[in-house]
């Protein structure tokens, strides 16, 4: 889509322009974050060698997004496909990836199904989320399988001072939209517990076009609760646990789904210099399908045993290492479905060494996998990096990464469709390189990511249509660039992903893959009043025909939202938000619809 790209290089041309006349420069140590899932250790955003992407606690409210989905829609590297509005199955093609290819994390837990499914990203509310941090680039080497794309964590558990304090919010809006969330927080010096609540409902838009001209509604129920304990000076004990119930129609079906994580562990301090944990992780989740072909159930569950270690060899050296049990049982029970095995093990072992010297910055990364089904996997990365000055920073890696065969594709056959199950599939596996810069030049600071990601042996369906095989491959070549200004009181921050990606067995590109993606956003305080501009605009790409079943073209869209927020007083506010302002029609998927022009007040309660 031509006027698109020359709109994408002409917003990058002004912000360029504009930022040439800031007043300031960001001061680099205010913008330090601190993030943990890139190397599952505590470290610097700035000294990360990685794509990473760190969502707050104040970009999500100040957002006043309907869903975790339209969160995170424009962030650098994410493509996301929704199949209608609130509550509809959403698959992520972080980088330009498969959906299944992302490893979805809730406070560390893996909610990925053992059906293929990846985590149900519409099902997480926004309220219940303190943070979200995003790594992208291959992460098995540190995590297993999964994490060919990268990795999302969101974060439910919150830091909470000595006392008791809460928030409550209730939001309205079209659509019969409401929203209604309680968190509770308290304790002591040596003990914290937090309890988050929320109810959402919205009788929803029709999704399909060719289906019945009936809305589709969502209804969903959720609860948090995370508990921190100090027993001493060298042992901490910590817990979570997290549920959604949740209720979504669409045409002549509706599916409701359970689901439930939870994760527990001490963590001591052996010496000054040595921190080992022990972790325990579930997460179970019970989805049932009523649709007019039948019921479809499955109950997919994942429990683990974590063992982390880290060593801080000296000021410059440090070494992460552990060891990972994981078990997955899966038991579906569809129409025409006959499931021959349940279950499998896998264990991993893993280290991690960092190393900061004059001379360049290294990351080393090695990983093995044994499992019971597929055999072994080793996985590994490098990077290296240089502070090129006090504001410029560089870096390049290398990294492989797996999927792993799922359960369905393993071990549930579909006789009465003369359709099997393979159990000698292999994993799905990938060699990323990648480039890294850094800098604040101009007023602004800018980050820039090349990479190439070459994926092998991935599973589709054989010449004959009665089985699956390891016989695709797919390069996928991009670009990220991010930049953020501050000019006066204004904010402005612009992400521009470019993506060349073709199935090289089929020389076609991979569907609902935009190559063009830009997110725009301009914010402004007026004392007690704010008010942000936000712009997302995508290229066309490819899909399939939903009636067809042919190749389709899905085209390229922009949509405005406007946001404003008044401050009642230091403990109450209200903010509105109105969606698709210019009332634009578009879709993600071909003959699925999505949200016109919306709008949701919300009050904010803190005591």
């Amino acid at each position: 889509m031509k006027s698109l790209a020359l709109s994408l290089i002409a917003v990058n041309f002004c912000l360029y322009s504009i930022s040439g006349i800031a007043q300031q420069e960001p001061n680099r140590a205010e913008l330090q974050e601190i993030i943990i899932t890139a190397n599952r250790v505590p470290q610097s955003v700035d000294a990360v060698m990685a794509a990473t992407t760190i969502i707050n606690r104040e970009t999500i409210r100040n957002s006043q997004s309907q869903s975790l989905i339209e969160l995170l829609s424009g962030q650098p590297g994410m493509q996301l496909a929704q199949s209608g509005g609130q509550g509809a199955q959403t698959s992520l093609f972080l980088r330009g990836t498969e959906s299944d290819h992302t490893l979805i994390l809730i406070d560390g837990v893996q909610i990925t199904t053992s059906t293929g499914a990846a985590g149900r990203l519409e099902l997480i509310p926004l309220d219940q989320i303190e943070r979200i941090e995003i790594v992208r680039g291959p992460r098995s080497s540190i995590y297993g399988s999964e994490a060919i794309g990268g990795v999302v964590n969101i974060i439910t558990d919150t830091e909470v001072d000595p006392g008791f304090s809460g928030n409550f919010s209730v939001t309205a809006g079209t659509q019969g939209s409401n929203n209604t969330n309680l968190g509770l927080q308290g304790g002591n010096q040596s003990t914290t517990l937090a309890l988050n609540v929320s109810h959402r409902k919205t009788d929803g838009i029709n999704f399909r076009e060719s289906g019945s001209a009936d809305d589709d509604g969502f209804e969903n129920d959720t609860a948090a609760l995370s508990l921190h304990h100090q027993l001493n000076d060298r042992i901490h004990f910590s817990a979570n646990y997290s549920r959604f119930d949740s209720s979504a129609d669409y045409d002549d079906g509706i599916v409701n789904i359970e689901s439930q994580q939870l994760s527990a562990g001490f963590s001591v301090a052996l010496t000054d210099n040595w921190n080992s944990s022990i972790r325990i992780e579930g997460f179970k989740e019970d989805n049932n399908d009523l649709s007019a072909f039948g019921i479809t159930q499955s109950q997919s569950e994942n429990n683990k045993i974590n063992w982390h270690n880290t060593l801080l060899i000296d000021g410059s050296n440090q070494f992460t290492f552990g060891l990972d049990h994981v078990e997955q049982e899966l038991l579906y029970a569809s129409f025409g479905a006959m499931q021959t095995d349940t279950s499998r093990d896998n264990d991993g072992v893993y280290g991690v060494y960092l190393r900061n010297s004059e001379l360049a910055d290294t990351t080393l990364s090695l990983r093995h996998d044994d499992n019971e089904r597929f055999g072994n996997q080793t996985t590994g990365s490098i990077a290296l990096g240089k502070n090129l000055s006090q504001t410029v920073r560089a870096w390049i890696s290398y990294g492989t990464a797996f999927k792993a065969p799922n359960l369905i594709d393993l071990y549930v056959d579909f006789p009465s469709f003369f359709f099997f199950a393979n159990p000698n599939l292999k994993p799905e596996t990938s060699k990323n390189v990648e480039v890294g810069l850094q800098l604040q030049a101009l007023g602004a600071q800018w980050k820039f990511n090349a990479f190439r990601n070459d994926i092998d042996d991935l599973i589709t369906t054989d010449a004959s249509f009665t089985t699956l095989e390891n016989a695709q491959k797919a390069r996928i070549n991009g670009l990220e660039a991010s930049v953020e200004i501050l000019l006066a009181d204004w904010t402005m921050n612009a992400d521009l992903t470019l993506l060349d990606h073709e199935n090289q067995s089929t020389n076609q590109e991979l569907l609902r893959r935009p190559n063009q993606t830009l997110a725009l956003n301009v914010a402004r305080e007026f004392g007690d009043f704010d008010f942000a501009v936000n712009l997302l605009a995508q290229s066309d790409h490819h899909d399939i025909d939903p009636t067809t079943f042919g190749s389709s073209i899905v085209g390229g869209f922009a949509t405005t939202d406007l946001v404003l927020g008044y401050r009642l007083n230091a403990t109450m506010g209200l903010r509105l938000r109105v969606g698709n302002i210019f009332d634009k029609d578009y879709q993600f998927v071909d003959g699925f619809y999505t949200l016109g022009r919306t709008a949701q007040l919300a009050f904010n309660y803190r005591f």
